[in-house]
C-alpha cells in the first residue's frame, strides 16, 4: 500500500489517470442511474442528462484504456503517434458532450425541467462544484509542461466537468434565493458554455501533429 501512494505521489500523470478513473466508475453509475430512472418514469430530462453522463464516459474510458496501452511502448514517436490519434478521437466525444448539454439546457430553458436541491444539498452541490474545478486547475497546473496528447484529453474532460458542476451551482444558489430568473438565466449560461465545448472540440479535431522534443 506504502509502495502505490508512494507511486502515485511522485508520478503526476499516473495521478491524473486514476482521479480519472474514480470519476469513471462513480459516473458510470450516475449515467445508467439516470437512464433507468428516465426510462422507468418516461421522463426525457433523465434520458437527455444520462446520455451526456454515458457520452463523458465514453470519453475518460477510451483516453484512460488507452493511456495504460500506449505508457508501455517504449519508442516515443511511435507512443506520441497513438496518443495523439486518441487526442484526436476525444475531439468528437466532446464535441457530442456539448451538443448533448446544449440540448440538456435548452429543454431546461423551454420547458423548465431541472433537478430542485434544497437544505443542506445546496451546500453539497457547491462544495463538489468547487471541487472539481479545484482537481481541474491543480491538474492543468501540474501537467502544463508535459506534453502527453492523453493527459492534455484527460484535463480537458475534467475542465468539461467542473463547468458544468458550476453552472449547476448557480442554477441551485439562485433557486435557494428564490430568483424569480434562476431557470432562464441557467439554461442560457450552460448553452454558452456547451458551445465553449464544441468550439474545444473542433480546435482538438484540428490540431496540428508536434512532437516531443527527444
Amino acid at each position: 500500500m506504502k509502495e502505490l501512494f508512494d507511486h502515485y505521489a511522485k508520478n503526476d500523470q499516473d495521478r491524473t489517470v486514476a482521479a480519472a478513473l474514480a470519476s469513471l466508475i462513480l459516473y458510470v453509475v450516475i449515467g445508467i442511474g439516470k437512464l433507468v430512472l428516465g426510462m422507468y418514469l418516461l421522463s426525457t430530462w433523465y434520458v437527455i442528462n444520462a446520455v451526456y453522463y454515458l457520452i463523458l464516459c465514453i470519453a475518460r474510458g477510451q483516453a484512460i484504456k488507452k493511456y495504460k496501452i500506449i505508457r508501455s511502448i517504449e519508442n516515443r514517436i511511435k507512443r506520441y503517434d497513438l496518443e495523439f490519434v486518441v487526442y484526436k478521437r476525444s475531439g468528437i466525444f466532446i464535441c457530442l458532450l456539448g451538443i448533448s448539454y446544449f440540448f440538456t439546457c435548452l429543454r431546461m430553458y423551454l420547458i423548465g425541467d431541472a433537478t430542485v436541491y434544497g437544505g443542506y444539498m445546496v451546500y453539497l452541490v457547491a462544495t463538489i462544484a468547487f471541487t472539481k474545478m479545484g482537481f481541474a486547475i491543480h491538474g492543468a497546473v501540474i501537467n502544463r509542461h508535459r506534453n502527453n496528447p492523453i493527459i492534455s484529453t484527460l484535463k480537458i474532460i475534467s475542465f468539461i466537468d467542473a463547468t458544468v458542476a458550476i453552472v449547476v451551482t448557480q442554477y441551485t444558489l439562485l433557486i435557494k434565493q428564490s430568483s424569480a430568473h434562476a431557470m432562464n438565466s441557467s439554461a442560457l449560461f450552460g448553452m454558452g458554455c456547451s458551445a465553449l465545448f464544441i468550439l474545444i472540440g473542433i480546435r482538438m479535431l484540428n490540431k496540428k501533429k508536434k512532437y516531443p522534443v527527444l
